[in-house]
């Protein structure tokens, strides 16, 4: 018998493959070092989508609806960041992203692709005692 999780398949995926003795990560076929700082945020959020949604449009347009989700996420969840905010950081982004809806449409999977740039900074600023600022839903998504 033996020990360890080599040759353990814990999941197949289309989207990426890890060589962890190697130290590569490859994401639909493009190297990491390949996209990082080379292409921007919704055209890797189209890499990675591309094939799930018929709906999917372009990059310009993908990043337009990133910035709307981001909008509706946080007009949905801004009665629920006061409750959050007492939690640990980890705990209240669960527990806020567990309250969106998880269907099957384009527009569940960008309202939960933008959550976590809506949660985290309006719950570190309220923790700080500072009131979130709703997210500006033409800048681009890291801003």
């Amino acid at each position: 018998m033996a020990n360890g999780l080599d040759d353990v398949v814990a999941a197949e995926t289309v989207l990426s493959d890890v060589d962890g003795l190697g130290g590569r990560l490859t994401i639909r076929g493009h190297s990491l070092g390949e996209l990082a700082g080379r292409w921007s945020y919704a055209q890797v959020v189209h890499l990675l989508l591309d094939g799930f949604f018929d709906d999917l449009p372009g990059d310009a347009e993908l990043a337009a609806k990133l910035g709307e989700a981001r909008v509706e996420v946080f007009d949905r969840l801004a009665p629920a960041l006061p409750l959050l905010a007492p939690l640990d950081i980890y705990s209240a982004m669960r527990a806020g992203m567990a309250l969106l809806p998880d269907g099957e449409t384009l527009t569940d999977a960008l309202r939960l692709i933008a959550a976590p740039a809506v949660l985290a900074p309006a719950l570190l600023r309220l923790q700080r005692g500072e009131q979130p600022i709703a997210p500006d839903g033409k800048a681009d998504h890291a801003a």
